[in-house]
Parts: structure tokens; sequence; C-alpha cells
């Protein structure tokens, strides 16, 4: 959580007409009572400064000490949820994550990522086509056609002679159609299991293997495989 510094709001506006221009330094509450301090030491006897006016000053530097506790809070507030979101995050380690497919899927060691997909009506047929990196067919399957939520795919890795592909990225696709023949559709995901979590300046993301997975990419967190 940001929070704008208190003592920044009470700095002088620094002239903008110059390329050396500078901001002035913030006025903090030991400074301000150290002004109001000498300006009464050095108040002309004859011409005192009025109970109004002084009232005023008084009330102006309470202020600035209630403003700035306020900042003091809100960081300590933010350091805190911070602290909560982090050690939220850690729990997640084990379980999987849900994420787009983007066309994509891996195999590693022998075993493809788990692929997750979505019949969104009733079809007529639905068909997933895994490439290889020179576009040529290895495998095709044919899915589900009834909108039963989120399904994972059988696949064991193998070509379509049940030869094990080697380890890689594939290109995979989905073509459906419903039962008016019309196409549509069908959203895929992988099912990325979380590894580690990674604490960056711009955030939290997760680890899965070699990747990071950012949190705004997530659909879905499930329990991990056994």
């Amino acid at each position: 959580m940001n929070t704008t510094s208190i003592e920044s709001l009470t700095s002088a506006n620094a002239p903008q007409n110059t390329a050396a221009a500078t901001s002035a330094p913030a006025l903090g509450r030991d400074d301000f009572l150290a002004l109001l301090v000498a300006k009464l030491e050095n108040q002309d006897p004859l011409d005192p400064a009025g109970d109004t006016e002084f009232v005023s000053q008084l009330a102006t530097f309470s202020s600035l000490e209630q403003l700035i506790d306020v900042n003091d809070n809100l960081q300590g507030i933010g350091q805190g949820q911070a602290l909560l979101v982090n050690s939220q995050a850690l729990g997640l380690i084990g379980k999987e994550a849900l994420v787009e497919a983007g066309g994509e899927v891996r195999i590693k060691n022998g075993e493809p990522e788990a692929l997750v997909y979505a019949v969104p009506r009733e079809a007529n047929a639905v068909t997933m086509t895994i490439r290889d990196a020179n576009g040529v067919t290895v495998r095709t399957l044919d899915l589900q056609t009834s909108p039963n939520g989120r399904v994972t795919v059988d696949w064991d890795g193998k070509d379509q002679d049940g030869n094990p592909l080697p380890d890689g990225d594939y290109k995979v696709e989905i073509t459906a159609t419903d039962t008016n023949d019309e196409p549509m559709i069908v959203p895929l995901f992988r099912s990325l299991p979380i590894d580690g979590v990674s604490f960056l300046a711009g955030g939290i993301a997760l680890i899965s293997g070699d990747r990071e997975i950012p949190f705004e990419t997530i659909f879905e967190f499930r329990a991990g495989r056994e």
C-alpha cells in the first residue's frame, strides 16, 4: 500500500523555470516548533504577537502533528497488510494455478502439463489438435461435448501411434461446433503446480518450474495433484 508522506505535502514549491531548480526540504514537526520558538524569542517586545495569531500558530502545529501521526499509522497498516498478503501467498505452495493456455502445452520429463477446457454449451463435436514445433500434427483427441464445467484433458503425452513425445513446447488448438453445427470458442487452460512464491518490487508472482505466474493471469486455484 503506497501512502504519500505528509511531510512532503508541507514542502514549498521550488521554481520551475530553471534546470537547477530543486524542491525545498520538507518541514517536519521539530522544524515547525523550532521556527515558532525562534519567532517568539525574536519578536519585537513593543509589538508582540497577538493572542489570536499565537493560538492560530499553535493550532497549525497541532494539525501538523496529527497529520504526521496519521501518516505513520497508515504506513504501518500498509506494511502489515503487505506481510499478511505475503504470508497467505506462501500457503499456495503445493496447489495448482489455472492459467490461460495461450495455445501451448509443455512436456517435461515425459509428463505433459494438465490441460483443462470448458464447453460453454452442448456441442456436436470438440477436437483438440497437438502440433510440434514444426507445425506437424502429432496427436488428435476427441473431447467431451457436454457442458460439464471445467474438464481435464485425458492425454498421456504420447503421439497418435502411442509413442512418447520428446520434452518441449507444443502447439495446441481446440475446434468445436455446437448442435447447430455453428463454430464456438472453447476456453483452454493449463493447470500449473505452484512450487514457490517470488516477492517482486511490482508485486507477488507464483513460481512453477522455471516460470513466473503473475497473479492477474490466474483464473482459479486448485488442490495439488497427488
